[in-house]
């Protein structure tokens, strides 16, 4: 009897690195969608006769969307689940995205982006919410880090497929490949996630202080997130006109810097899985704007000034992957982690709406030099803000969090011998209670 009872309680020791991975693709994907326009510009353009503004504008409006509805999202995502917003945002952008390859007028393809958006916005706060549920520990900051890496991953795979494919395919055939991959990713991590316990809702609003944590975080997300985003937008105009490169070589340059900040970022995924604090990398931020000098000089080989373009997108993906893995030491309970990554992606979105233009009235009013002074600006608030949210997480304060986010039954995320234990059953009730 007893060696009945043992068996029916095994568990089946998997490794939470796999989910961690299917979750993290889920997030490359939606971010290929986010830099799927650029290739097809062109293309675009001429075929639907728009403006610079209205391709702007087509391109911009994903980011805008989690700019305006990042928190009413966490809060949503909160009551949802965070397995089925995630599986559904990719599900709303394949649509979305399958409608804007059919679009015959600037405004259904503007529609269409809009609602991309929405599906984009549920998948990134939805996916840190689902890693940090599976794993805790170590491995929670090491797999949050690899999360951070997932819109420069997207971002340069959409330029470089993109570009491959855009003299030969038109540009409604180039979107409905992007379609197929969030739609096949959504039919996966419905059957491979394992359903995730639902966390009571408590009130966590009422609480004084409650999000201060978090809206450090998303601040610092914001800066660090505006500081890229120019750096690589402000990038191809200083090549071309300064350097009097070809467009061709301006693309490649490009290209390799867009792989720094994603190279980052599982850089910082690296050492976090090995212990090393977050902390630790914070003072990195000091070489963003001392590499923005001979990146953005003429008087440098080109050879100089791409590798230290590309530094400048190294460091800023390495601290916005330690931005990540600092949310779950920012909250004080396990329901809050939804909401806070709203704020992440809420403040971050603002980031990168504001700093294109920021930048370059910047320029326009200073020269190319003012690029490394506002990369001191944004850069240092954003690694000053890291530095305090880092500090909260090695003090420990979410040690209240880290046990209340167990994974489901069947999921191993164990770190030592110490057994985990399973995760409470809200839906019943205590029968042994008086």
């Amino acid at each position: 009897m007893r060696d009945r009872k043992r068996g029916s309680h095994r568990r089946v020791s998997t490794s939470p690195w796999k989910y961690v991975v299917a979750t993290w693709l889920a997030g490359v994907l939606a971010a290929v969608g986010l830099g799927a326009v650029s290739p097809a510009g062109s293309a675009l353009r001429s075929s639907l006769g728009l403006s610079a503004g209205a391709l702007a504008w087509a391109t911009s409006s994903i980011t805008a969307v989690s700019a305006v509805l990042g928190i009413p999202a966490g809060w949503w995502i909160l009551r949802f689940g965070a397995h089925r917003a995630l599986s559904w945002g990719l599900f709303v952008m394949a649509v979305a995205t399958a409608i804007s390859a059919t679009a015959g007028s600037w405004g259904l393809l503007l529609g269409s982006r809009v609602a991309e958006g929405v599906g984009y916005l549920l998948v990134f706060v939805a996916g840190p919410v689902v890693i940090t549920r599976m794993t805790q520990g170590g491995i929670r900051s090491a797999a949050l880090a690899l999360w951070g890496t997932c819109v420069p991953m997207g971002l340069a795979v959409a330029a470089a497929l993109g570009g491959v494919l855009a003299s030969q395919w038109t540009w409604n055939r180039w979107f409905a490949l992007t379609a197929l991959g969030p739609l096949i990713m959504a039919g996966v991590l419905t059957v491979v996630l394992p359903r995730l316990p639902r966390t009571p809702v408590q009130y966590p609003h009422r609480a004084v202080g409650t999000w201060n944590g978090a809206l450090r975080l998303g601040a610092a997300y914001g800066s660090l997130s505006l500081v890229g985003v120019a750096v690589v937008m402000v990038l191809p105009l200083f090549l071309t006109e300064h350097r009097e490169v070809t467009p061709t070589v301006a693309g490649t340059v490009v290209a390799l810097v867009c792989l720094g900040s994603a190279i980052g970022g599982l850089a910082a995924s690296w050492l976090l899985r090995r212990g090393l604090a977050l902390s630790s990398l914070v003072p990195l931020g000091v070489l963003m704007p001392v590499a923005c000098v001979p990146a953005f000089s003429a008087e440098f080989p080109l050879a100089v000034s791409g590798g230290a373009a590309t530094l400048v997108l190294l460091v800023d993906g390495l601290l916005i992957s330690a931005v990540f893995a600092a949310v779950p030491a920012a909250v004080s309970r396990a329901e809050h982690v939804d909401v806070a990554n709203g704020i992440l992606n809420q403040l971050g979105s603002v980031g990168m709406l504001m700093g294109p233009p920021v930048f370059g009235l910047a320029i326009a009013a200073a020269g190319w030099g003012a690029v490394a002074a506002a990369t001191f600006v944004f850069g240092g608030l954003g690694t000053v803000l890291l530095l305090k949210g880092a500090r909260t997480s090695a003090t420990g304060t979410a040690d209240g969090v880290s046990r209340s986010l167990d994974a489901p039954d069947g999921v191993d995320v164990r770190e030592g011998p110490k057994p985990l234990r399973k995760a409470p059953d809200v839906s019943k009730p205590n029968r042994n209670r008086i």
